[in-house]
């Protein structure tokens, strides 16, 4: 078996001899330099899989260093050094491509733990290739599905990112299929431990500490018996934490501290216990322009999105509507043991104008309700009923009564819509929805439409 390379980089001789010592327990081939350009000839000659090296050296700093091994050995892990209290440095190098960091003084069990975690990414990766091979045959992006360029990249992200340990940071709007996103990591990622999703914002504030670490019995009023926590919970596999712009400034702290040491202390107990997490977050929230306001913490932030992954809103990406619509029509057709329906032109064109202010989960909601309405094999467009137009009150007395309230209401939005769409063409609003001009008109007469022009 072929040891894992490993390059020290250090211009403090004792210091590099010294650390290159402790990793060769990993077991691992370790090579030591004393500058950056000799870290870049070692390089040249035989690429290592991990780097560490020093901030702060004579001539080119390890930050330059990190600058030219991201962009010319992309695929070696790069793990930064710095003096104790230089946070500084380390977020730049976080921002820079570093995948992890140590300060000075650190113990040798620390420094192992680090270069080890970064080495098992680096060999997850190698065997990325086969694992998304086989994951393809599966279904690993159930309900993620269409052909913008933006979720392309979206799905090329989520296959490179999963076989790494890497914290990801998951940002979009509501409904646009965040925690979606943090299941298909886990399932690329060939972690055997459980997929636990948590929701920062649906827990009091003074709950969070004990729904994510756990608690002694005793520890507070109610606390009854032990509990393990999200954390322990998720052992060996994924923690995906929802809305974590809403987490309180004490908690940020926290977990910061558990994503550094790989530990959690449970409310109530006194020694930490270790973990092997892989945590993905996600946001609805500009976490960046939340750091600098000082309503999040930037250390955090940066060690939440080692990766980040953007989901577009629906209204972006208006030409995957009818992929996803068809999709969630078949799942939804054939989980109530149903014969296959499908959308007529006309529903497939009410779908298209609409804006989707719930994005993909507001479609879904959507195509699931017309199934129930849709008696025959094809969903028409008076089928097709928008949350915006449910209304609260008293049910009607007879299923035909409310049937016909529903089919008003839809038919009503979409007149309006088509008109606003055609500048008020009555001959070209009639011509897309699939009517004469004479039947347009006295559908606006009947629910009380103003007409356009002729």
């Amino acid at each position: 078996m072929t040891l894992p390379r490993v390059l020290v980089v250090d211009d403090n001789h004792d210091m590099a001899d010294g650390i290159a010592l402790v990793l060769r327990e990993l077991p691992a081939e370790v090579e030591t330099v004393y500058s950056a350009d000799a870290a870049c000839a070692a390089m040249e000659k035989a690429p290592a899989d991990l780097v560490m090296s020093d901030v702060r050296m004579p001539g080119r700093d390890g930050l330059e260093l990190l600058d030219l091994l991201v962009k010319q050995w992309p695929r070696a892990k790069v793990v930064m050094i710095t003096a104790h209290g230089s946070i500084d440095a380390a977020v730049a190098a976080m921002k820079r491509g570093a995948c992890d960091y140590v300060t000075k003084p650190f113990h040798n069990q620390e420094l192992s733990l680090v270069a080890g975690r970064a080495l098992r990414e680096r060999g997850l990766e190698d065997d990325a290739r086969a694992l998304r091979s086989q994951a393809e045959k599966r279904d690993v992006f159930e309900g993620m599905v269409g052909r913008d360029a933006r979720m392309l990249v979206v799905f090329e992200s989520i296959k490179k990112v999963a076989p790494t340990d890497a914290t990801v940071l998951v940002a979009g709007e509501h409904g646009t299929g965040k925690e979606l996103v943090a299941r298909a990591v886990h399932r690329l990622s060939g972690r055997a431990g459980a997929f636990i999703a948590f929701n920062a914002a649906a827990v009091p504030e003074n709950l969070v500490e004990a729904e994510l670490f756990g608690s002694r019995k005793g520890a507070f009023t109610g606390a009854d018996r032990d509990r393990k926590g999200h954390f322990l919970e998720a052992d060996g596999g994924t923690l995906f934490i929802d809305e974590v712009g809403s987490m309180p400034a004490s908690m940020q702290v926290k977990l910061l501290r558990a994503l550094q040491e790989r530990e959690v202390v449970p409310v109530g107990a006194s020694a930490p216990v270790k973990t092997d997490v892989r945590v993905i977050a996600a946001t609805n929230l500009d976490l960046l322009h939340a750091t600098r306001e000082g309503k999040f913490r930037e250390d955090l932030f940066y060690r939440l999105s080692v990766v980040r992954i953007s989901l577009p809103p629906l209204r972006d990406r208006v030409e995957d509507v009818p992929q996803l619509a068809a999709y969630f029509l078949k799942r939804r057709c054939r989980e109530r043991g149903l014969p296959e329906k499908e959308l007529s032109p006309r529903a497939l064109r009410v779908l298209l104008l609409h804006e989707w202010p719930g994005n993909v989960r507001e479609l879904q909601s959507v195509v699931e309700r017309a199934v129930l309405f849709t008696p025959g094999a094809t969903v028409d467009a008076e089928h097709i009923l928008f949350d915006e137009d449910d209304e609260v009150g008293q049910v009607p007395d007879s299923y035909e009564e409310a049937k016909k309230g529903i089919v008003e209401r839809f038919q009503r939005t979409y007149i309006e819509r088509l008109l606003a769409d055609t500048g008020g063409n009555i001959s070209e609003a009639a011509r897309r929805a699939g009517v004469t001009r004479a039947a347009l008109h006295r559908m606006l007469k009947r629910l009380g439409s103003g007409s356009g022009d002729a």
